[in-house]
Formats: C-alpha cells, structure tokens, sequence
C-alpha cells in the first residue's frame, strides 16, 4: 500500500512539472493552430520561432534573438540584388540568396553556411534551430532550408521546402531554364543543385511517394507552417523525453493541413501507444472499449503510414549517409 502511495505521488508530482514546463509549448501551438485556421496572418518566420522558443522556455526575444538579424540580412540581400542588376532574370532574388549562402561576403561576415560536423542532430536537437545558425552559420538539413525559406519570403523570392527521406531542402521553378530540369534543387548542406533523378536514387524515393506528395513536394505556406506542428510535436519528446497528449494534438492537427507527412503519423502513433500502455498499466492489462479504440486508430495509421510509400531507415541508407556526409567533411 505505502509502495502504491509512493508511485502515485510521483506520478502527480511528474504531471504537474510537465504541465509547468510545457505552457510555452501550449501557448506555441495556439498561436501556429489560429495562423491555420485564418485567425491570423500565416507566417512561417513566426511558426518557426515558436517552436524553438517553447523549447527554450520562453527565454528567448522575437526581435532581438530573431527578427533583427533576418531584417538585417534582408536588406542587405535586397541591396545586394540592386547592385548586382540581379532583376533582369525571373529568379535573381534566388540567385542572391544563394550566393549570400554560398559565398563569403560582407553581409554574411565573409562566412558562407556550412553544414556543420561537430554536432551530431540526433543527440543534439537545438542544432536543427536558426537561432544558433544565425550566429555561428553553421546548420544541419533543417535550419539550413528553412532559413533559406524565410528570407525568401522575406524578399519576396519563391520558395518551397521539399522533404526526402529524414531530409529537407528548397526547391523552386527554374523560370530562366539554367537548368535541364523545371524544378531547382537546392541542398543547402551540400552548396549543390541536385537533378531530380539522383535525389530519387540516392534517397530510394519510390515514384508513389512523389504522387503521394510525400516526397519531392513543394509544400504549400499553410503546408509549411502545419508542418511546424510536427516539429513542435517532436521538440517536445526531444525535450522531456515524453509522448502524451500534446504531441498527440500536434500531431492530429499537424496532419489535418499537411496529411504527407510521415514523421508527423509516426509521433501520433507513438503518442497513442504511450497512452495505450499507460492504460492498461493503471486497469490492470485488461482490454475495455479504450483499448479497443486506441487498437483501431493504430491500424487506421499504419494504412496512412503505408499509403505515403515512406522510405524506412535501413542500414545501408544509413551507411550511405554517413559515407556522404563523411566525403563532404573531407571536402
């Protein structure tokens, strides 16, 4: 009995310290859900910074920590396309983000972004963030796009985020036929434009998962910011170690705008069998209609799951990405 009182305090005790800590992840996604729901102004600058802010508890300013650095590489962009006469081609503003990218010059401190070796993104969540990135210039498949994809917005150049498996970078119309293809590859982390085919090669992108816009898809603005509740979901499990029922409301409603995204069905199924364990673990192992709910919603999405034609992490994709990442360090 004192046992069981014991393991009752400390779920109480665990309950309310998670309640406490995430208030900034609560406030993050009301703010992302009404930017969806036309409340407010979509803005993937906004739903970017939310998600990292709650990650850092709120200790982090809007303007100062974010805002000033992206108005102040804006103009400079802006300027840059000025000089250059960078106008006179239809996609000169991405020429110019790409150089600020690429190439050292004063607007970027003469620091190019550069992927950055040191910080292994699986064990350190925060090297997926802008906020570090706008500082050091050093990122991971994450910041790198999306930075990318914020200052276009931001200089009115057109933009989409494309995903490939556990991967992501920019993609836009090649209006001025530079390239063979209709369609810029930009790999941020790479400082390359990929053709279409490798992409699919190296990452066994099968050709239903490009149907099912689950690959290679340019997300749309309200695409890209739901995506960010996915985002805000697993930044959530990275910082308290946690599926419950917040990641599984960013989850649903992730998917309710974005319905492609695999990661996002992958949180909202281990979040329902979170909660599927810590039921049977408090009614004894017993099936009841819970259960049998939760069993049903698990099938529903492993036919999602399999109707995205996700490509699974495999040992040899993971070799193969590792040999890739090791030649470009060399490089």
């Amino acid at each position: 009995m004192r046992r069981l009182l014991v393991l009752l305090f400390f779920l109480i005790s665990l309950d309310l310290f998670c309640q406490v800590k995430s208030s900034y992840y609560q406030k993050a996604y009301d703010e992302i859900v009404g930017m969806l729901e036309g409340k407010t102004a979509l803005s993937v600058k906004r739903a970017v910074f939310l998600a990292e802010w709650a990650y850092y508890d709120g200790k982090v300013d809007y303007q100062v920590d974010f805002c000033n650095e992206i108005t102040r590489i804006s103009a400079y962009i802006t300027r840059f396309i000025g000089a250059n006469q960078l106008l006179k081609y239809k996609t000169g503003k991405n020429l110019a983000l790409n150089d600020y990218f690429f190439k050292p010059w004063s607007g970027n401190n003469y620091t190019p972004y550069r992927y950055d070796f040191q910080v292994d993104s699986d064990d350190n969540w925060e090297s997926q963030f802008i906020i570090p990135l706008l500082r050091t210039h050093k990122g991971q498949c994450r910041s790198l796009p999306w930075l990318y994809k914020i200052l276009a917005d931001e200089i009115g150049a057109e933009a989409s985020i494309v995903h490939a498996p556990r991967h992501s970078f920019i993609r836009y119309r090649d209006r001025d036929n530079f390239y063979p293809e209709d369609w810029v590859n930009l790999e941020l982390t790479s400082q390359q434009i990929q053709p279409e085919f490798w992409i699919k090669e190296y990452s066994e992108i099968k050709e239903e998962a490009i149907k099912a816009k689950t690959y290679l898809y340019p997300m749309t603005q309200r695409e890209t910011v739901a995506n960010q509740l996915a985002d805000l979901g697993f930044g959530y499990f990275r910082k308290y170690g946690v599926y419950d029922e917040f990641s599984l409301l960013c989850s649903e409603t992730s998917l309710k705008y974005y319905p492609y995204n695999p990661t996002a069905i992958i949180i909202k199924g281990k979040s329902l069998g979170t909660l599927l364990l810590n039921h049977l673990e408090k009614n004894g192992g017993y099936a009841d209609g819970y259960t049998d709910k939760v069993d049903r919603q698990l099938k529903a999405l492993q036919k999602q799951l399999e109707a995205t034609y996700w490509t699974p992490e495999t040992p040899e994709l993971r070799k193969r990405w590792m040999e890739s990442i090791e030649q470009e360090r060399q490089n």
